[in-house]
């Protein structure tokens, strides 16, 4: 998307993408409640809820929230954080991508990697292929409002073709116990979603307020090709053993437990590092053909933040050994620590160094939530 955007667009344009995109995913964040976290060890659990009500219990506590939070969003359009005439797009992209990113996330409880991956790429992939195709045969003039429509319908289409992989569900209870329990148990999930959050995209809207959409474009635009390193390490490793892990945690197999987490370990320090390299070897190259003199003179940025997602990818691990055992506080106040920490350093560095400020920033943030995960698995022994 990002390389389509910037060759058909400028980098200006990513630019306003970019603070669209992010405002989309923080929101997404608001309506998961990341209610999933408590769903997820529920159903692998040993007699536990069936799948059937876990799932609609689930749903019914995404429908109280989206009564709730889906006005309070206005304010985004009402301070000028997205331009008017996004609105309609706005609501539309959100609603289809927080039900496709929940489908997504409980395929994967299921054991249906499978699916799910494929699910994955027809919301995040296929539908900027095909824009791709659409622009190249000009059937119609290259525009953001284009590309907003296709992400809609990418969104769409993987919920449509999510539908066949789910259980079918003949009868199920509404259990309100269930759900406020989980809700008690989501919130510091929920809290950490969002501080990790801010360590990735607060740099954006500092530049967006210190800078130019131009230079906003160049972040977000380096900032989702360091991406691509987590969603590697995401679809080749966590998808497919972190269920598995939890599995083995949750039902007491700690020699079992203690195998996987050898591999979980090995696979993700290997991918990471493969991600990470091959990414700054092709960098250049990449920016070269795209032609874009800005992002060429900018092109030291992706170095750093490249090494700053690699360093989130490896905090996984002693992030999920305190997950699966139940250590929620410690992940909470280790995400507490690095937000603080970014938003301290972009507040400072942002005025005087601008998009450089932005990038150590996010270092900072990524080093200190790491660093603090370990240190609390050290101090919990486990």
């Amino acid at each position: 998307m990002s390389i389509l955007i910037v060759k058909e667009l400028s980098v200006a344009d990513y630019g306003v993408f970019g603070i669209f995109q992010t405002t989309i995913t923080l929101s997404i964040y608001l309506l998961g409640f990341d209610f999933y976290t408590y769903n997820t060890r529920e159903i692998l659990k040993v007699n536990q809820k069936s799948v059937a009500d876990c799932l609609m219990n689930q749903l019914l506590f995404h429908g109280v929230i989206y009564v709730i939070v889906l006005p309070i969003l206005l304010g985004v359009f009402f301070f000028n954080v997205i331009d008017i005439e996004y609105l309609s797009l706005f609501y539309l992209i959100l609603i289809t991508e927080h039900i496709s990113q929940e489908v997504y996330r409980f395929l994967i409880v299921l054991k249906k990697s499978v699916a799910a991956s494929f699910i994955l790429f027809v919301r995040s992939g296929l539908w900027i292929f095909t824009l791709a195709i659409y622009w190249f045969i000009k059937l119609e003039k290259s525009s953001l409002s284009v590309v907003l429509v296709f992400w809609f319908l990418g969104a769409l289409l993987s919920i449509l073709i999510a539908i066949k992989y789910l259980p079918k569900i003949s009868s199920f209870s509404i259990d309100y116990g269930w759900i406020k329990k989980g809700i008690k148990v989501a919130a510091p999930f929920f809290v950490a979603t969002i501080l990790y959050k801010i360590m990735e995209f607060s740099g954006r809207y500092f530049l967006d307020y210190w800078s130019t959409k131009a230079i906003v474009g160049v972040f977000t635009f380096y900032a989702s090709i360091a991406n691509t390193i987590f969603v590697f390490v995401q679809a080749m490793v966590l998808v497919v053993m972190s269920p598995l892990l939890i599995e083995a945690a949750q039902n007491n197999q700690k020699e079992l437990f203690d195998n996987r987490f050898r591999k979980f370990k090995k696979k993700t320090v290997t991918f990471t590092l493969i991600a990470m390299l091959g990414s700054m070897l092709l960098i250049y190259p990449f920016i070269y053909f795209l032609d874009n003199q800005l992002l060429l003179n900018n092109i030291y940025i992706y170095f750093f933040l490249a090494f700053a997602t690699s360093i989130f990818c490896i905090s996984y691990l002693p992030h999920y050994k305190l997950y699966v055992f139940d250590k929620d506080k410690a992940l909470l106040i280790s995400a507490a620590i690095g937000a603080t920490l970014n938003l301290i350093f972009n507040f400072v560095l942002v005025p005087r160094l601008g998009i450089f400020g932005a990038v150590i920033s996010q270092i900072i943030g990524m080093t200190t939530l790491l660093l603090s995960k370990q240190y609390f698995l050290i101090k919990e022994k486990l």
